[in-house]
């Protein structure tokens, strides 16, 4: 296995397990169920921690695939530039899934302690929302790297027919 692998096993928690978070997150709020507002929360942070370790294995990746034939830099670019915008905002969905585990109390019935947990939630849901919108973005542009299926114009070094 080389990094590129690594990045490739890891660059698909951020994206699926945003996703189930906010699924579980929107669950919580629909059975208004403080226990599963916290396990959505618990998974947004347990994803945002995980979120690292496929950010920091994209640069050692990129030198896997940038000198291979169809591989274009604007591609390794775009994708670069989105997963950054994903950490943060991962981060961010992090920060405030801990501050809404911090804040929730173990005694949650239907008590004025439900607000508290429910406003981080739904702060939690909002930006993981968004985090996960820009995964999947991030999710795509990786995938233009070596996908040349998924161009408008393949790089014309992948259309060539070898001899």
């Amino acid at each position: 296995m080389n990094d590129a692998h690594y990045h490739l096993l890891l660059n698909h928690m951020p994206i699926l397990g945003a996703l189930f978070g906010v699924l579980l997150l929107g669950s919580g709020f629909i059975t208004k169920s403080v226990s599963v507002l916290k396990a959505g929360m618990t998974t947004i942070l347990v994803v945002s921690v995980l979120t690292m370790p496929a950010y920091f294995t994209g640069e050692a990746a990129e030198k896997v695939v940038e000198d291979l034939p169809g591989v274009r830099h604007d591609d390794i670019a775009a994708h670069e530039e989105a997963g950054e915008l994903g950490l943060w905002v991962m981060a961010a969905a992090g920060s405030a899934a801990l501050m809404g585990l911090l804040t929730t109390s173990s005694n949650h019935r239907r008590s004025a302690r439900y607000k508290k947990p429910r406003t981080w939630a739904v702060i939690t849901l909002l930006v993981s929302v968004a985090a996960f919108g820009i995964m999947a973005w991030a999710g795509v542009t990786g995938g233009l790297i070596r996908h040349s299926e998924l161009h408008e114009n393949p790089p014309a070094a992948v259309n060539a027919v070898p001899k």
